[in-house]
């Protein structure tokens, strides 16, 4: 396994975060242009504000990255809702060249030991090695979600009781 996580820091972290989403975004060609600069605006957003809100839900941040030395390669963030208790994994994106080398599994297990469990998530069931890696990772299909005219999956995972 190569990366050590960090969690993530806005004054560090920003520009190399947003040029891995687009970066990998653009690769994996789901979303039309002008979708993926609104996807990239809320991004930028979320990361420099930290927290926000959804129908009077308040929801804050977490994120962390997953550096080579310097050089950020991946990252998480997920949005931790305060009345529903649970949180939504919006983004998990490993650089191309690290991908299957484990940084996907160390960012999920920072996601899931430091998150309100349910984790929920949305990914496009075009996107069939994202599906494995989530259902590798416990993560069970629970529902449909369309957007862009495409339908996406979307995933649920639940600590186990002890």
């Amino acid at each position: 396994m190569v990366g050590q996580i960090r969690k993530y820091n806005k004054s560090i972290h920003l520009n190399q975060v947003l040029d891995i989403f687009k970066t990998e975004e653009k690769l994996l060609c789901l979303v039309p242009d002008d979708a993926l600069q609104k996807q990239l605006d809320d991004l930028k957003n979320n990361l420099l504000n930290g927290k926000g809100e959804d129908n009077n839900n308040e929801w804050s941040i977490k994120a962390w990255v997953i550096v080579e030395g310097d050089v950020v390669i991946g990252f998480a963030l997920a949005r931790e809702y305060n009345l529903l208790k649970n949180t939504k994994l919006n983004c998990l994106y490993i650089l191309k060249h690290y991908k299957g080398k484990g940084c996907g599994t160390k960012l999920m297990k920072q996601v899931k030991q430091n998150c309100k469990s349910p984790i929920s998530l949305v990914v496009s069931e075009e996107n069939k090695i994202a599906v494995d890696f989530y259902n590798k990772h416990e993560f069970l299909f629970t529902g449909y979600w369309v957007e862009h005219d495409r339908k996406y999956l979307v995933m649920t995972w639940h600590k186990a009781k002890s």
